[in-house]
């Protein structure tokens, strides 16, 4: 019998609030031309349905692969992503949660074979959560003075 290693993950979890109502959360999470201000420059593109392929691109070269798990418009998308199909995956999955005036989003980040510490977690996924949430609120602007510039922040 081979001898399996245990092998020790990490869970990380990170929330924000944002005025955004779920489906304009939803949209800037789905959209590959609203992707790249949050995720480190990578356009997304998949069906986002559950088992859709996703491919992350970044002026115009594939730099992640992977697969959608869960779709669940306005509420969940689960999916892991990929380097190489050889390197370990990790697996996303963003909560939306509907509040009076807008929602919390919950990002879950999911690395079974990596044992990333809390500061490589928040180094890595804080800035990514922040700028999701500088999109929303300036799409929000945006829709609240259409044809204005959003005012300095």
């Amino acid at each position: 019998m081979a001898r399996r290693e245990n092998v020790r993950g990490a869970s990380h979890s990170f929330a924000c609030y944002t005025s955004a109502r779920p489906e304009e959360v939803w949209d800037a999470l789905t959209s590959a031309s609203r992707t790249p201000a949050y995720l480190y420059g990578l356009a997304a593109h998949s069906a986002w349905e559950a088992d859709a392929a996703i491919t992350a691109v970044h002026e115009s070269h594939a730099r992640l692969t992977g697969h959608v798990l869960c779709a669940r418009p306005g509420e969940r998308l689960s999916y892991l992503l990929q380097a190489e199909p050889t390197d370990p995956p990790t697996y996303l999955t963003w909560l939306i949660r509907p509040r009076p005036s807008g929602c919390t989003i919950t990002l879950v980040i999911d690395e079974p074979e990596t044992r990333d510490t809390t500061e490589d977690a928040e180094d890595t996924w804080l800035p990514v959560l922040a700028a999701l949430q500088r999109l929303l609120t300036e799409a929000g602007q945006d829709q609240d003075h259409p044809g204005q510039p959003n005012a300095p922040a």
